[in-house]
């Protein structure tokens, strides 16, 4: 599967809208999707190359922490991330997508984009007509 620049943003909109919805309807509890939120948070930190510790994630799921930390590990058990210590602090533990998960997530952006036309897809011949 082709990886784009453009599903970070997407993904980045997608996060985004979330919040927006929230806030808009002034509740937490109508649209909540903490597995999700998840895996859009680290999908854009892998396509940022950052790290997310597990304490940055379940901020990130704008949950509770406890509810975030099931999440977490829902979404290990489905080998859609993995943990891993920092060898610098024992304390810490950070979370990532999984070869899987980072696919289902490239998979997921790119039907989710089929819409939308990509600069660099154009064919040449139409490129020039412009």
């Amino acid at each position: 599967m082709r990886d784009h620049p453009m599903w970070c943003e997407l993904a980045r909109q997608t996060y985004d809208d979330r919040r927006r919805r929230t806030k808009i309807f002034q509740s937490e509890d109508l649209f909540g999707e903490p597995g999700w939120d998840i895996l859009l948070d680290l999908f854009i930190a892998a396509k940022e190359r950052r790290r997310v510790s597990v304490t940055s994630a379940c901020i990130g799921a704008a949950v509770p922490s406890t509810t975030a930390l099931r999440w977490i590990a829902v979404l290990e058990r489905h080998h859609l991330l993995v943990r891993e210590a920092d060898p610098g602090d024992a304390r810490r533990v950070y979370v990532k997508l999984s070869t899987r998960g980072y696919d289902a997530m490239l998979e997921y952006f790119a039907s989710a984009s089929r819409s939308v036309v990509l600069v660099d897809d154009v064919p040449p011949h139409v490129a020039a007509a412009r």
